[in-house]
């Protein structure tokens, strides 16, 4: 087996970049602030160093294909069959050295670095540069999360920042759990929003069901971190900031479905929702029937 060239290439992957590399071609791709997701068709790599300038979770979804890597020179190179659903964890700016032949799709969850490191603070006063690089492991929780990103980009990011963030939350605290330095104890929220600052954020959220609500944002209102800003309020409310939000959206839905004659398309701009489709589909979800025939009904 060959070893790589001593002048061997490196490449760092801008995932936020529009034009994509030569290394991968994008099929579908949402970026919001601190998080890029996107579906990817892997071009042939006779062999070099890439990584990414954010910190990545590459999930397989094509045909079985053989790599090869090398974490670092003093290592030996490796070889694997890579099948479905096996992953890679990447930390930033942190290339290894890697090689393929065949053209894999994968799905890429990018996270920009301030992003963890936000988390890293918030969550745990850990240095998120500790995460640690892996090649070709199993991962269930991440398995379990891509679905929904696999959803977000079908419905084309119409779910949000705020649902984008909260998904990123969760990746980045999971990621830092498993694969950091170890030190992140368990965290329990334990007590929940005082009934003023509670209001302060349902105004705020009332007042802004037409735009794209961001976790960051809310979080700053109340001086929060985004992390704890998620744990307090749940535990105020029941409901994820995301839930509850779409909640509000729905309820106001109903309120112009019964007393505006505005179209559908219109409602739904009106209060959020980025498409009539998903529109539609987040109100049946709740009222489990359309839009359409709950204002014939109620005529």
């Amino acid at each position: 087996m060959r070893t790589r060239d001593p002048a061997h290439r490196i490449r760092l992957i801008d995932f936020r970049a529009e034009s994509p590399p030569d290394q991968l071609a994008y099929a579908e791709r949402i970026v919001h602030d601190g998080i890029t997701v996107a579906r990817c068709r892997l071009n042939p790599n006779p062999g070099c160093m890439i990584g990414a300038l954010q910190h990545t979770v590459i999930i397989h979804e094509s045909e079985p294909f053989d790599l090869e890597w090398q974490l670092s020179p003093t290592e030996t190179l490796e070889l694997r069959q890579i099948v479905a659903n096996d992953l890679h964890i990447s930390a930033a700016e942190r290339p290894v050295f890697l090689r393929w032949q065949d053209t894999p799709k994968v799905l890429v969850i990018a996270l920009q670095q301030s992003f963890v490191e936000q988390v890293a603070n918030d969550v745990c006063d850990q240095d998120a540069s500790a995460l640690r690089t892996m090649v070709a492991i199993r991962d269930p929780v991440i398995e379990a999360m891509a679905v929904a990103w696999r959803q977000e980009l079908a419905n084309r990011g119409s779910s949000g920042r705020l649902y984008a963030e909260h998904l990123g939350l969760a990746l980045a605290i999971h990621l830092l759990r498993t694969y950091g330095d170890g030190s992140i104890p368990p965290h329990v929220a334990t007590g929940g929003l005082t009934s003023r600052r509670l209001r302060q954020i349902t105004d705020y959220m009332e007042a802004h069901l037409d735009a794209d609500i961001s976790l960051k944002n809310l979080a700053l209102i109340v001086d929060l971190s985004p992390h704890h800003f998620s744990d307090v309020f749940k535990i105020s409310t029941g409901r994820s900031p995301h839930q509850y939000v779409l909640d509000q959206r729905i309820r106001r839905a109903k309120e112009l479905l019964m007393g505006t004659k505005k179209s559908i398309t219109e409602i739904a701009q009106d209060v959020g929702f980025a498409t009539h489709s998903h529109f539609t589909e987040q109100f049946r979800k709740r009222v489990k029937i359309t839009p359409t025939r709950y204002r014939k009904e109620r005529q």
